[in-house]
């Protein structure tokens, strides 16, 4: 810069011409064109620095651009990890050691509300393994407890423990080591094999389908009594070669296994005995005010699915959330009973509340639609049959029928005891002996000794042992002897 100023004042003075003016005015018209020398130079320094300010501006402006986008690409890519982590039953976050959760504390003060059930079971110190099962495109996770809390060997005698809608594998052990039944069943010798159905927490994952499209989500409780639970069956003799295998299920698990006896007897002979707790087959009388519902639930269904919404009652949901707001010491939490008891009857003793928010928080595990409104014809039907297309064509091309034929109960040949209570207002008495009616083999019918006992009493209530779980034991006890006289082809 220095350089070009000393090149261009010599220029000015080697070009200028003294003609009889005084030396004053010589120099003072040099001075002149000097100063329009250097302003002339500043302005170009001027807009060179401005033209440089502007680009490195314009830089640093894609440069911050480019972090911003990158920032995002790389969280969303970090958050869709994470929800893959934690919807995968299969994975160390969500399987092995704990659930989502808000607030990081939750883990230290409330461990039983934010713990996976794999963790739940270490805790209360009972071995537990998770296995995972290939079914119809669905990685079923399975979690067992293959012996007592004592230790010792694994036994030949197995149960499967099925659960019902909104739930997981959870319901059969948050009510404690004292009351669940499923530390009741390990004590007692039995490896205890609790499913978890596709779609839920710990069933989340598909070898095809991402779990926000349609395709993932077209199934009801049909697809998981014809493929689903015949895996888990089938693995089971695999692994364990010698198994004897009793079935347990809860509601809509018992829709479960009755499905799959109908539809694959064959089933009826790879199994020794089966416990129905609340059975829902027939549904038509039920006195819940969930009755009212069935009616719109089609309408309701097709609106969600229509605006991409197929999950019934995701967990991030409000009545997914619906645990917060019924902690034991909130204002609302005789709300939350209420709404239990209106739903489910009403049984103010036995209700355990110290384990209310911990179950809650377990619910809203992921369904399906088309389960809600398969539940919801079979209210307005009475009848047993498999989801109906509500029109023809569909349903010709599913059954050859313009509607869907009834399930056959006559080829259910496993003996099965029937556990009913009369203040159920999900399965109701009338419904309980039509079943036990239809069935062509001998089946008990256990009333569940105390007039209040409700649907959620099942898992929740403060007696289960006395009333449930002592019951349960007895029928298996009786059912895996009278297996060891009859031959059975796996």
């Amino acid at each position: 810069m220095c350089r070009i100023l000393a090149f261009g004042i010599i220029t000015v003075l080697t070009t200028s011409q003294v003609s009889g003016n005084s030396l004053n005015e010589f120099f003072q018209e040099q001075n002149q064109k000097l100063n329009a020398f250097f302003k002339d130079q500043l302005n170009l320094v001027e807009d060179a620095v401005n033209t440089s300010y502007a680009g490195a501006i314009h830089i640093q402006n894609k440069i911050g651009d480019y972090i911003e986008d990158q920032k995002k690409k790389i969280s969303d890519d970090v958050n869709n990890y994470v929800e893959r982590v934690q919807e995968s039953g299969r994975n160390f976050v969500d399987t092995y050691s704990f659930m989502p959760t808000e607030d990081p504390l939750s883990l230290l003060v409330k461990p039983d509300v934010v713990l996976s059930v794999p963790s739940l079971i270490r805790r209360n110190g009972y071995d537990c393994e998770t296995h995972t099962i290939f079914s119809d495109g669905f990685l079923l996770n399975v979690h067992r407890i293959p012996r007592p809390k004592s230790g010792g060997a694994t036994s030949k005698n197995t149960v499967i423990l099925q659960h019902g809608l909104f739930a997981s594998s959870a319901d059969w052990i948050l009510n404690g080591p004292q009351k669940s039944l499923a530390y009741a069943l390990a004590d007692a010798g039995y490896d205890v094999w609790m499913t978890n159905i596709r779609g839920n927490r710990y069933s989340r994952e598909h070898s095809r389908y991402k779990e926000k499209t349609k395709e993932y989500w077209n199934f009801s409780w049909h697809e998981v009594a014809v493929y689903d639970i015949p895996a888990v069956i089938d693995y089971i003799h695999r692994v364990k070669g010698n198994a004897k295998i009793a079935y347990i299920g809860h509601s809509m698990g018992t829709t479960i296994l009755f499905t799959m006896l109908s539809v694959r007897p064959e089933y009826n002979n790879k199994l020794v005995g089966g416990i129905a707790l609340a059975p829902e087959i027939f549904i038509s009388n039920m006195e819940s005010p969930i009755k009212s519902m069935a009616s719109i639930a089609s309408g309701v269904a097709h609106t969600q699915m229509v605006t991409g919404n197929y999950e019934f009652v995701p967990k991030d949901s409000f009545f997914g959330r619906l645990h917060k707001m019924c902690e034991a010491e909130h204002l609302s939490s005789q709300i939350c009973n209420n709404v239990i008891f209106y739903v489910c009857g009403e049984d103010q003793k036995q209700l355990n509340e110290t384990i209310q928010e911990t179950f809650l928080a377990n619910l809203g595990t992921g369904t399906s639609w088309k389960t809600a409104v398969h539940l919801a014809q079979m209210i307005l039907s009475g009848k047993f049959q498999p989801f109906d297309y509500d029109y023809d064509e569909r349903n010709q091309r599913m059954y050859g029928a313009d509607t869907p034929p009834e399930y056959d109960l006559t080829k259910v040949t496993l003996n099965i005891t029937l556990f009913w209570a009369q203040n159920d207002l999900l399965s109701n008495e009338m419904d309980v002996r039509k079943l036990h009616e239809m069935l062509p083999t001998t089946t008990q019918m256990y009333l569940v000794p105390f007039p209040k006992f409700n649907h959620m009493d099942y898992l929740m209530a403060k007696e289960t042992p006395r009333l449930v779980n002592n019951k349960v034991l007895e029928t298996l006890s009786e059912t895996f002897q009278q297996s060891n006289d009859i031959p059975r082809n796996y």
